[in-house]
């Protein structure tokens, strides 16, 4: 027993060690006597879980003494395939209900077991266990994607998946088809849109294949998505569109929730709120007959969001957002209380409150960097962009317009460079620069025709008010002839104006002390703040114990960091981390 028990990581139900000890022909009659010598001898600890829950832990010493003992009566083997089983067993029971009513419930044992599920999940995609079962690590990554998606571990996600596809030859077409599909939706949260394509074009030619409606429909979902942020809307619509006929063809309610949402956000970006709004409504009476509160609280958000842009109702809008809010609590879901914090900065921001959407915004950005989701995090940044030039800060307004520029351009994302040098141009104008504001607009505007994506009515009020005044200074002939001299130009040409001006030089040339306190970097390859925290103490030698007392955080919780750490940059050792800080200049 004792030994068994060294294999959970790091602690366990009782539940599951009688699984694994009927697992291995162990007598599961005796298993509680056996725990209770084992505590009373103080090899193994109790704690108090929620629901009264008893959990079983050891102390590291013990447990790493533990495994070799199982090493050496070779019975290691045995017991992880038992112990991988179960929690393969375990995440499998859970998909379907974190969807349903009790996803709460359901979400925090998944949380509790994380540790125990990563290690289950890489004992199946070792060699000898891929060969054996090929379908079993992709099953295993498929059924967490939701546990995944709602934590905001959209790294681990994909980097699970990716060794799973990358290692599953003779896997069955229908275990392929629902892995690429779950890769496809974690390169597209990390904005990596090529691999995207990739995934989501192989998933669809899968699903064509078997025939499977329903997967058919979610592939052309995330096609749209991919033609959408090309530029390509009308391609996108149609996508949406096919994918919707499908769905209500077939008859599944919560398969057509989804895609309803998806078609609805995709009319409110391109300014068709009418219609978006009858959609979000018939998505969000499906979602709550199901009783999905993850997607009954994403559908507030985006119904709430495009309520706002089209300057609807606002008390609807804050109902909505507050009722979000509540269920994201509730469920721990991280991006949905950064979206909150992002809409309700907006929101804040049209109400001529700048404190309290500056705090917003930075809520809402110190999360979308913590999951790595650029995209979203270009938001929250431009808009700091916009609240410090409304505050007269121009020198802080500056930092976040080309920190946010610069991801759009990363991105190659025209809605997301439009949108910033429109920020960018108004900031500009208001310090009499009308010349150059008039050629940040035209440009601007040359993007957005090229993406599909117009203004909204919510952005038009500043935008039209910046606009007229700089018009007026300029004079109507002059201001004309640069805004068409802006529409001709490349973003390139547009910026290089910037130069020319010697206060945007002075500016630009401020060390990063003087940018404002609240300026957040976005740091590579998705780490977070907290995680580079760890990385430069750790690259500077010192051990596990003195991060956690200079950082005040608990010795696991600096290695849960360094796993993510290690996974994100593909390194293994703290030789390997320390050298990849200095190449990226994380210290000095």
């Amino acid at each position: 027993m004792f030994r068994c028990l060294s294999v959970f990581v790091p602690g366990c139900t009782l539940e599951a060690v009688e699984a694994i000890c009927e697992a291995l022909g162990v007598r599961s009659a005796g298993v509680l006597d056996e725990v209770t010598s084992l505590l009373e001898k103080n090899l193994l600890q109790q704690t108090a879980e929620e629901e009264d829950e008893p959990r079983f832990t050891m102390l590291e010493t013990i447990r790493e003494f533990g495994l070799e003992c199982l090493t050496e009566s070779k019975e290691m083997e045995a017991t992880r395939r038992a112990h991988a089983l179960y929690y393969f067993a375990l995440a499998d029971e859970a998909a379907p209900k974190l969807v349903g009513p009790r996803s709460a419930v359901w979400l925090r044992r998944l949380e509790r077991e994380h540790d125990n599920l990563r290690a289950a999940l890489a004992w199946s995609l070792e060699p000898a266990q891929t060969g054996s079962n090929p379908d079993l690590a992709l099953r295993f990554c498929a059924t967490l994607k939701e546990f995944w998606e709602v934590r905001g571990l959209y790294s681990e996600g994909r980097t699970f998946l990716e060794q799973a596809l990358a290692d599953c030859k003779g896997a069955s077409t229908a275990a392929r088809a629902s892995a690429l599909g779950a890769a496809a939706a974690f390169a597209e949260w990390l904005v990596d849109m090529p691999r995207q394509e990739e995934l989501v074009q192989e998933s669809l030619s899968l699903y064509r294949e078997l025939e499977d409606t329903r997967g058919i429909a979610s592939s052309l979902q995330g096609l749209a998505w991919v033609h959408s942020r090309k530029g390509a809307s009308i391609a996108a619509l149609q996508l949406l569109e096919e994918s919707v006929t499908l769905l209500r063809e077939l008859g599944d309610k919560a398969a057509l929730a989804w895609s309803l949402s998806h078609l609805a956000d995709e009319l409110g970006g391109q300014g068709e709120y009418g219609r978006a709004h009858t959609l979000f409504e018939e998505c969000l009476a499906l979602f709550r007959d199901l009783g999905n509160k993850r997607e009954i609280a994403a559908n507030l958000q985006q119904s709430a969001l495009w309520l706002l842009m089209a300057r609807g109702d606002q008390a609807i809008v804050q109902a909505r957002l507050e009722e979000s809010l509540a269920l994201d609590t509730e469920l721990g879901r991280k991006n949905g209380m950064a979206v909150y914090f992002m809409i309700s900065g907006w929101v804040a921001f049209s109400r001529g409150d700048m404190v309290t959407a500056y705090t917003l915004m930075e809520q809402s950005l110190a999360l979308w960097q913590e999951m790595g989701d650029r995209w979203h995090a270009f938001w929250p940044i431009a808009h700091l962009g916009r609240i410090k030039a409304s505050q007269g800060d121009f020198a802080a307004a500056l930092a976040f317009h080309q920190q946010s520029l610069a991801v759009a351009r990363e991105l190659d994302d025209d809605r997301l460079s439009a949108y910033c040098l429109e920020g960018w141009a108004s900031a500009v104008a208001t310090q009499g620069k009308c010349t150059w504001a008039a050629h940040l607009w035209g440009a601007a505007e040359s993007l957005r025709e090229c993406c599909g994506f117009p203004l909204t009515p919510y952005e038009r009020v500043d935008y039209e008010s910046a606009v007229a005044a700089a018009r007026t200074h300029l004079g109507e002939q002059a201001f004309a002839a640069a805004w068409t001299e802006g529409r001709s130009m490349t973003l390139e040409q547009v910026l290089a104006e910037q130069k020319q001006d010697s206060t945007t030089e002075r500016i630009s040339s401020l060390p990063p002390s003087t940018l404002p306190k609240s300026f957040i970097p976005l740091y590579p390859d998705g780490l977070t703040r907290r995680e580079v925290e760890v990385l430069r103490l750790v690259a500077q030698g010192w051990s596990d114990a003195q991060v956690a007392e200079q950082l005040v955080i608990s010795p696991r919780t600096v290695n849960g960091h360094l796993r993510s750490i290690y996974n994100k940059i593909n390194v293994n050792s703290r030789s390997a981390a320390t050298r990849y800080a200095i190449e990226h200049a994380l210290i000095k």
